[in-house]
């Protein structure tokens, strides 16, 4: 009679063991793996903003151009500060020329859903420090006045490689404009498109008990490894611990707000309409 070859059940429990044990060491590291490679393309699609922001300021006299333009009930569509083929544009929008590609707004991090835009179903996943990328233009919606708009020139910025242009602030509460199909993108991502702290989106400080303004405009997003990227004006990205106090910057919230040697983060803030001396200072050297 011829002998079968067959495992053991020991065998058998023994080699399932072993998958089960590689599994568990390898499955972290896959996701790490993966985190790791959306921090790659978060970080490009930083370095690529970044550079279009200097075709920009080199087009535009070496200015900064506005964070948003505010709608004014419908007075800024009159003027012409809005107009149909980008609603009432955001300085995403703006850099659009130079990007050819809105995706390049985006990161795999946001847990935000897309929205619709001009440019297809988008993202909006990063912010512009307030206190550089200043101000609205157009009619404000509050008082329908327009404020004119004081745009900040790139030589009044003394350190450059230490002065924070866009971060990676992303909040799911922008998602939560519903009240027409493009709230989301022409409303909300204009209005909330500046970051005004460096607190991170879990930092009760950020948000506290208010509604608006910083549910949706507070809070940056260290997603990965409790880190986040800083993106700045001479357009070098670097990546930055929660909790980080900026060289150069007050401990913050916001502009209207005392200084906290407690708090874990420092103020990007800045007036909405004009340059004001309560603004919160960037670096001076």
């Amino acid at each position: 009679m011829k002998k079968r070859n067959a495992f053991t059940l020991i065998e058998l429990l023994v080699v399932i063991a072993i998958i089960a044990i590689l599994a568990a060491i390898l499955f972290p590291v896959f996701a790490q793996a993966k985190s790791a490679a959306k921090n790659t393309t978060t970080v490009s699609n930083m370095k690529q903003i970044g550079l279009a922001f200097q075709m920009y300021l080199n087009d535009n006299d070496d200015m900064y151009s506005q964070a948003g333009t505010m709608n004014g009930n419908g007075a800024s569509w009159t003027s012409g500060a809005c107009t149909a083929a980008i609603g009432c544009p955001s300085w995403d929008t703006l850099l659009m020329p130079y990007m050819k590609s809105f995706e390049i707004f985006s990161s795999s991090f946001d847990r935000a859903p897309k929205s619709l835009s001009p440019y297809g179903e988008s993202k909006r996943s990063f912010r512009v420090a307030a206190n550089v990328v200043n101000g609205y233009a157009g009619f404000s919606t509050w008082d329908g006045k327009d404020h004119g708009f004081q745009a900040m020139s790139n030589s009044a910025v003394a350190s450059p490689a230490g002065t924070i242009l866009v971060t990676e602030q992303r909040s799911p509460a922008t998602s939560q404009c519903t009240w027409w199909a493009g709230a989301a993108f022409y409303e909300c991502g204009v209005w909330y498109s500046r970051s005004s702290n460096t607190l991170a989106n879990d930092d009760p400080v950020a948000v506290g008990t208010q509604k608006g303004l910083y549910a949706y405009g507070s809070g940056i997003d260290y997603a990965y490894s409790n880190r986040a990227n800083f993106l700045f004006t001479d357009s070098h990205t670097k990546s930055f611990p929660k909790a980080y106090k900026f060289p150069g910057y007050l401990q913050k919230k916001d502009m209207n707000t005392a200084v906290s040697t407690t708090l874990k983060g420092v103020c990007l803030d800045a007036d909405i309409f004009v340059r004001s001396d309560k603004d919160c200072p960037i670096p001076t050297e």
